[in-house]
């Protein structure tokens, strides 16, 4: 879907200028000063969201040249380019190429035609993930087009879900869920296959770490299952919990919590209340893109979700 096509929602601000005297800079991650490259029409679209701990902006810009400082004060700025052609101080950045920033760092950016890219800013460091443990400055993480395609559909998804929405106490329930899929999207996509790759002789200690992890998921329930929060109550590294799950049970730690998820919606339609649908069982726990999930449960259980919920109350 064009950025343009969004509409506003309960949880989804939109932006839309006509003309540069009207655009104003959105400073999500730095103020940057924009001069226009020729004097034809603008036409920007921008839609922010706002999630639990951070912060988006999907934008439609215009030609131009922008200087200044990116970046923030606090946490960690991404650039996510959706279709993207530029040049960054005197480097050609194209659609393939994911920025982190962290600090503030002085750029000089180009923009011969518009482009659309996401802004967003985390509100915590994001250490130890793999992808984000520099000092200062900007890092530009080249992608193979199999990443960059499954990372741009999640955020299109995201925000496609926020201009829907007419609930937001129901949007609230699922922010948390939709974050920690962009965050899994981003180690996915950032993490380097030699950061995954576990030690000689680290198999027994990982065993005991997931199996720690599974205890911890069955007490607290596996509705808000956060990777971050996960890791700090068991005293590791996200990343150190990750390389433990990918080892031992030879999947990502967020296919491995979205498991545990899977497996809950699927004791709630067994038991099939009167009232149960299947939209309130995926939702009580985290699942917010519907078609993905009912895809994922026909290939863990061989029937769909309804399936289920259908033969339960026949029975």
């Amino acid at each position: 879907m064009p950025v343009r096509w969004l509409d506003p929602s309960p949880v989804l601000r939109v932006e839309r200028f006509n003309s540069f005297d009207e655009f104003r800079p959105n400073d999500v991650i730095g103020g940057m000063r924009s001069t226009p490259l020729d004097s034809s029409p603008i036409s920007v679209s921008r839609s922010i969201l706002a999630l639990p701990d951070c912060l988006l902006v999907l934008q439609r810009s215009f030609a131009r040249r922008m200087e200044g400082d990116l970046g923030a004060n606090r946490g960690v700025g991404v650039v996510i380019p959706l279709a993207f052609h530029a040049t960054m101080n005197g480097n050609a950045v194209g659609d393939s190429t994911i920025g982190v920033i962290r600090g503030r760092a002085p750029v000089d950016v180009v923009e011969r035609h518009a482009n659309t890219y996401l802004m967003l800013r985390f509100g915590s460091d994001m250490r130890n993930r793999g992808w984000a443990d520099f000092e200062s400055g900007i890092e530009l993480f080249r992608l193979t087009p199999a990443k960059m395609l499954a990372i741009r559909s999640a955020i299109l998804d995201m925000f496609c879900l926020a201009s829907s929405c007419r609930e937001l106490r129901e949007f609230e329930l699922l922010s948390g869920q939709l974050q920690e899929t962009l965050i899994a999207g981003l180690d996915n996509a950032l993490v380097e296959d030699s950061v995954k790759r576990a030690l000689p002789g680290s198999f027994d200690r990982h065993r005991k770490l997931v199996e720690h992890l599974d205890e911890l998921v069955a007490a607290v329930g596996e509705a808000d299952l956060y990777s971050a929060s996960l890791a700090q109550t068991l005293g590791v590294s996200v990343r150190t919990l990750q390389t433990a799950v990918q080892q031992v049970c030879g999947v990502s730690l967020h296919q491995h919590l979205r498991s545990k998820r899977m497996w809950s919606v699927r004791k709630l339609l067994v038991k099939g209340g009167p009232l149960l649908t299947v939209t309130a069982a995926a939702h009580a726990n985290g699942f917010w893109h519907l078609s993905d999930f009912a895809r994922c449960y026909g290939r863990a259980y061989g029937e769909m979700p309804s399936e289920t919920l259908a033969r339960v109350r026949g029975a």
